[in-house]
């Protein structure tokens, strides 16, 4: 697992924000799942699994976050796996984690049977001691929520049907049991108002992902909360933004820390700056190396190519980059169709 996918699970572990992010996808916003109804369970999802001869294999996944829901009586398992890139296998493996976890509730009642001393014929028929599984037995759904982060849209399969290079037909549907994944695709998400906690903010924000002036904007109309962001948001932010290298590691953020608190807004303007200063200095270095024989006006043309061409990459619009450097519009144009942007 990645840095960025470390960063994503804890801070999507907090009981709130876990809360809210199920409600808002199950429950259209209602507030059914309760912070308090959340238990944290082990991630590891494994199971032996014997063949006719008799051989064991064992299977064994780590979930990304996994907690038990209590509700009354009643009990499920919610779990989320987090994306940063598309899995084209994806209902496969959600598949296949959902049924380790399954395969594991029944194992643990098994075991907590045995210990309890009622193996046998006198307490189990010889069905349910060959099932391991009494007939009066029950097991907890589990719910599985696929957070996808990357950039670029999600465009893999959502369902087991659209993994099948088959025609769709009613025989098929009648008969061939189709598995769907609970997609939510945090940079395309519609709906922000069915989410009550932070996750209203971060997924409004991650809409304006490479485009500056509205992600700045967007900073400003929220800025009470981004101004006093928690340090695991700001390190889930940096993934989001796939900015690790730009956006400053927490150990080179004191000045922008206080009280455990970050502002989000300052280390946005001072990516932004960074990526301007770095942009120009590449650019003249460039033009030292290659020993410029025009001086200064091809030295400049170099800096001009090298400026545009990070700053575009940093989601700089055409006007955010004539009005922070003074390069002209022609320009900018010229570069912007070297670079073939």
């Amino acid at each position: 697992m990645g840095d960025a996918n470390v960063a994503v699970n804890q801070w999507l572990s907090d009981d709130r924000r876990f809360a809210d992010l199920f409600n808002g996808v199950l429950f259209d916003g209602k507030e059914v799942v309760r912070p308090e109804d959340l238990e944290p369970l082990d991630r590891e999802a494994d199971v032996l699994v014997t063949d006719k001869r008799g051989k064991t294999k064992g299977v064994q996944r780590y979930r990304d976050v996994v907690k038990r829901w209590k509700k009354g009586a009643a009990l499920a398992i919610l779990a989320c796996e987090s994306q940063k890139k598309v899995h084209y296998a994806m209902p496969v493996r959600n598949m296949l984690y959902d049924s380790l976890s399954y395969a594991g509730q029944i194992r643990e009642m098994w075991k907590q049977r045995s210990g309890g001393k009622e193996e046998g014929p006198s307490f189990l028929t010889q069905e349910e001691y060959l099932s391991r599984f009494r007939k009066g037995d029950r097991i907890c759904p589990v719910i599985t929520i696929v957070f996808y982060y990357d950039l670029r849209e999600w465009d893999g399969a959502t369902d087991l049907y659209e993994m099948f290079q088959i025609e769709e037909t009613e025989v098929w549907r009648k008969f061939l049991p189709n598995y769907r994944i609970n997609l939510v695709d945090a940079g395309n998400v519609q709906d922000l108002k069915v989410f009550r906690s932070d996750l209203q903010q971060i997924f409004g924000m991650l809409k304006c992902r490479g485009k500056r002036e509205e992600l700045q904007k967007y900073l400003w109309e929220n800025e009470e909360y981004f101004r006093e962001i928690d340090v695991e948001t700001y390190q889930a932010l940096r993934a989001f933004l796939h900015s690790e290298k730009l956006l400053k590691d927490i150990e080179e953020i004191k000045g922008l820390e206080k009280e455990g608190k970050i502002d989000m807004c300052q280390a946005m303007e001072e990516w932004y700056a960074d990526a301007l200063r770095e942009g120009r200095e590449r650019g003249m270095e460039e033009g030292r190396e290659n020993g410029i024989k025009e001086g200064e006006k091809t030295g400049r043309q170099a800096e001009i190519l090298l400026v545009v061409k990070n700053m575009l990459n940093n989601g700089f619009s055409a006007g955010d980059i004539e009005k922070y450097t003074g390069i002209s519009g022609q320009e900018i144009e010229t570069a912007r169709k070297s670079l073939g942007k």
